[in-house]
């Protein structure tokens, strides 16, 4: 704390401070052209959030609901008048139909049950190649045991999976079983061959799914040995057909359902609508030149609400007409354009219809026509998902669907640091960018500055104090000779 002026009657603090203002001031501008740059870099990063989430619902081929699987174009859905035994599912290139379904065998691993009490003694296991493995069973009370395995371990108790290295080498498990009452022997692997146990419940071999399917018009699909399922499910005519149980005659009813898919397109839409509106409203909005980030000493002077208020101010319009954000999206408003040939078909055709907002913050969006939509997909779906997924690999860019299209485009710009702008620009939380980008290092060169501006600052500061102060010592000493003499004057 300095106590000054009392010599001179000056306020020396006021008179610093009002000296120092013009350096002060330089300090500042230095530090609100840093906010300015922090507050772009927030606003770049507000927007590869939402370009990244818009990928991720719905252009990422990972998610299983993504509209880009062919899969999830079925205006088909399939009942069961026994789930319990048989259930069916659609793809995109389901034929509605109905069929019967019988199971005479559902696919199975090699197993057999060495069941309680059958046998004691020695037993042997033998696989289809040849191979045997020897040992002792007992019976403890009402469990079957095992015991002097191939005269290498200890007694096992049969009601704790076995451990034998015999075993592990053969890919076989055997674990005692409450249910089945007994120790159950099981292949870890289909197509690994079978094995043969002594007084077992019977040999152990692999079972292919058997199952029969046939269509309104009679035809029959046959799955046998010969077709080697090793899995109780089985794709026929983009139909996957899921097997719980032996059966005989469950009926699968097929009907056209196309509301879940109709949402699907719908949600798309929406939340494309909701992204191209972000980006039109960042580059069109033109910012306010008199609003500037506030300094330390301006925060001080306002109430809470008024910086919070004055600060949006700030961060309006401070990406108006950027030509990254401008070019991606007029490529993605590009994709949305896309004519297939084959069909004539575009999104106008099938109810969705760009807004007439040239300029606006609407531009590139859509309104969508549920009836027309719902219409379209149950009269027309594989031209329709032909529209949006086209071929993926088809050399004419505007044959390969308006997903293809989109995802290209939002993957390069908002996921692929190697390629991204704004990556490279701003960077993002989670990736390599994050620190290592272009206004990152813009901020901390200001930080720099405004640092070394601040040690000129406090240096002339203290120049000026340490001035003032040798005026009150010269005062003091003034003031000291001037009683002195009035004293010997007798003017005292």
């Amino acid at each position: 704390m300095r106590i000054t002026g009392l010599a001179t009657g000056l306020d020396m603090d006021e008179i610093v401070k009002n000296s120092m203002k013009p350096y002060r001031i330089k300090v500042d501008q230095m530090t609100q052209k840093k906010d300015v740059v922090e507050i772009k870099q927030k606003l770049y990063r507000d927007i590869i959030k939402e370009g990244r989430e818009f990928f991720d619902k719905h252009l990422d081929m990972v998610k299983s609901d993504t509209l880009l699987k062919s899969s999830n174009w079925s205006s088909i859905s399939f009942s069961s008048s026994d789930e319990n035994a048989v259930t069916a599912k659609a793809s995109g290139e389901a034929i509605k139909d109905d069929y019967t379904v019988s199971v005479t065998q559902l696919a199975a691993k090699a197993s057999t049950t060495l069941k309680d009490g059958i046998t004691t003694g020695a037993q042997t296991l033998t696989t289809s190649t040849g191979v045997t493995i020897n040992f002792d069973v007992a019976n403890d009370g009402s469990k079957t045991t095992i015991a002097n395995f191939n005269a290498s371990i200890a007694t096992k108790k049969a009601d704790s999976s076995l451990t034998s290295e015999q075993l592990k080498s053969l890919n076989i498990t055997a674990k005692y079983s409450e249910i089945s009452g007994g120790i159950i022997f099981e292949a870890n692997d289909f197509g690994q061959g079978g094995f043969t146990l002594t007084n077992s419940t019977g040999d152990a071999t692999d079972k292919y799914l058997h199952a029969t399917i046939k269509n309104s018009n009679g035809d029959i699909y046959e799955i046998k040995d010969a077709d080697k399922v090793t899995n109780n499910s089985k794709a026929v005519d983009g139909i996957t057909f899921n097997f719980n149980k032996e059966c005989t005659g469950v009926e699968i009813t097929g009907k056209t359902d196309v509301k879940d898919l109709k949402d699907k397109v719908v949600a798309f839409v929406n939340d494309y609508n909701k992204l191209i509106e972000k980006l039109n409203t960042t580059v069109i909005t033109k910012h306010d030149r008199s609003y500037v980030p506030l300094t330390a000493e301006q925060k001080k002077e306002m109430s809470e609400t008024e910086v919070k208020l004055w600060n949006e101010r700030v961060e309006k319009g401070q990406l108006y007409r950027d030509s990254d954000i401008t070019r991606i999206t007029n490529s993605m408003k590009e994709s949305m354009r896309t004519l297939m040939a084959d069909s004539g078909l575009k999104l106008e055709t099938i109810g969705i219809k760009p807004v007439q907002d040239y300029s606006g913050a609407l531009n590139g969006t859509f309104t969508i026509d549920e009836d027309k939509l719902t219409e379209a997909l149950e009269n027309n779906t594989e031209d329709v998902m032909n529209l949006f997924i086209g071929n993926s690999d088809a050399a004419d860019k505007s044959q390969r669907g308006i997903l293809h299209q989109l995802k290209d485009t939002v993957d390069t710009e908002f996921n692929k640091s190697t390629s991204s702008s704004l990556l490279k620009k701003a960077g993002f939380e989670g990736t390599t960018t994050f620190t290592t980008n272009q206004l990152s290092k813009n901020i901390t060169d200001y930080e720099k500055k405004i640092k070394d501006m601040e040690k000129d600052f406090s240096r002339r500061e203290q120049h000026l104090y340490s001035k003032y102060a040798t005026l009150e010592k010269m005062m003091n000493k003034l003031n000291a000779q001037q009683s002195n003499l009035m004293s010997q004057l007798g003017m005292a």
